[in-house]
């Protein structure tokens, strides 16, 4: 992490980090976006970022919306930006939001990352926004990203069968969700100096 250009932790959990996005990450997306097995797991089945794209896409995320809040994913050891993490379509009144995720840095996959990723957004999601069910979908050629939301908390909720297309195949789009009643938001509570800890 340079000195005259710090990333502030903003919610820290055991291996990583959540920071605010930042405008020099940008290229570093459109690598990860070239990877079109990545995007195929984010439902954008053959897409690839250029930098107008992500540059589009970061003047819409990186500016305050009670909708919808976007972190870039570091590791807390070395400070690198692995990925990000958001919850979108947040509904105030019915308590409600969806979260999507990606582990951009294929060499930070499979190593815990990703689930305590979806964990620690869930936890502050229903801590700092009062939010009581957090939603996720993803499609049944992902298998490992559903072992990794079931191990943060996630469950199964539905699917729909053949949604998706790809290749010769037709994959089932697959819903899981966590309720704040699934969650000790004891770590959550310790961020503010005075709140209720139990």
């Amino acid at each position: 992490m340079s000195s005259e250009n710090p990333v502030y932790p903003v919610v820290t959990g055991q291996q990583i980090y959540f920071a605010t996005l930042r405008h020099e990450h940008l290229p570093l997306y459109v690598r990860w976006f070239s990877d079109l097995g990545m995007t195929a797991n984010l439902g954008a089945i053959g897409f690839a970022a250029t930098l107008e794209d992500e540059e589009a896409w970061y003047q819409q995320v990186s500016k305050q919306n009670p909708e919808r809040l976007t972190f870039a994913i570091h590791i807390k050891e070395t400070h690198q930006p692995i990925g990000n993490i958001s919850l979108f379509e947040i509904n105030h009144r019915r308590q409600s939001a969806a979260l999507g995720i990606m582990i951009g840095e294929s060499s930070q996959r499979s190593k815990g990352y990703g689930t305590e990723a979806v964990r620690l957004i869930a936890e502050y999601g229903f801590f700092f926004l009062n939010l009581y069910n957090i939603k996720l979908w993803y499609y049944g050629y992902n298998a490992r990203a559903g072992r990794a939301y079931e191990r943060a908390g996630f469950r199964e909720v539905g699917r729909v069968r053949g949604a998706i297309p790809l290749g010769n195949q037709r994959y089932d789009e697959i819903l899981m969700d966590i309720v704040r009643d699934d969650i000790d938001l004891r770590t959550m509570s310790m961020l503010v100096p005075g709140a209720n800890h139990d």
